[in-house]
């Protein structure tokens, strides 16, 4: 067996099982802790709505409200989403605003399944080595991050509703978005389908 039929095997062999059998574990977590779990996004989302109210950001009319996955992160297991609030300029915007989500609920998963894998690896001898792993992880991420647009998607309408949102400043298209930093994302709230407070602050 050379390396890239040993890379096939294991992928087959215990990469898929391992994987769903994580992905499965997430998802009834998320099932019996799901009212705690929107608690703590829609606080996330209040914390950073209360910091785009300050003085500095006055002046400003918001477009982007933005959940970011970033993979440098995970490779340090820090499961931080990084929050980041811009004007109608978006990532042109010099001075984005800032906060954390901990989806370490999520993706503490993602790293059993590193630690898994690099125990099941050894029987390959080094035709498998940990780069192997953690590329393999890597890819999977995206597949954990659902669930967290999952959670999204279930409490951004209480998370609208909150004064703190109601209070800001808003472009008449503002986005909130989930997805990965600087790259793919999906819009979880457009003001398109019925802004819910007045724009003009």
């Amino acid at each position: 067996m050379n390396r890239l039929e040993a890379l096939d095997h294991f992928h087959k062999t215990y990469g898929e099982a391992v994987l769903n059998q994580k992905l499965h574990q997430v998802a009834s977590l998320y099932e019996h802790r799901k009212e705690e779990l929107i608690f703590s996004f829609i606080h996330s989302f209040q914390l950073i709505c209360l910091q785009a109210n300050s003085a500095e950001m006055a002046k400003i009319s918001i477009g982007y409200i933005t959940y970011s996955m970033r993979r440098t992160y995970l490779m340090d297991r820090n499961y931080n989403y990084v929050i980041e609030v811009y004007g109608r300029n978006w990532y042109f915007d010099p001075q984005p605003w800032h906060g954390t989500y901990d989806a370490g609920w999520a993706f503490s998963l993602l790293a059993e399944l590193e630690d898994e894998l690099n125990q099941l690896r050894k029987p390959y001898m080094n035709k498998v080595i940990q780069p192997d792993v953690e590329r393999y992880v890597l890819q999977a991420a995206w597949e954990f991050h659902q669930y967290i647009l999952k959670l999204a998607k279930d409490a951004i309408q209480q998370a609208v509703q909150l004064p703190e949102f109601q209070a800001l400043k808003c472009e008449n298209d503002l986005e909130i978005r989930i997805g990965e930093y600087k790259g793919i994302s999906e819009v979880v709230y457009p003001t398109a389908y019925g802004v819910l407070h007045d724009s003009t602050g």
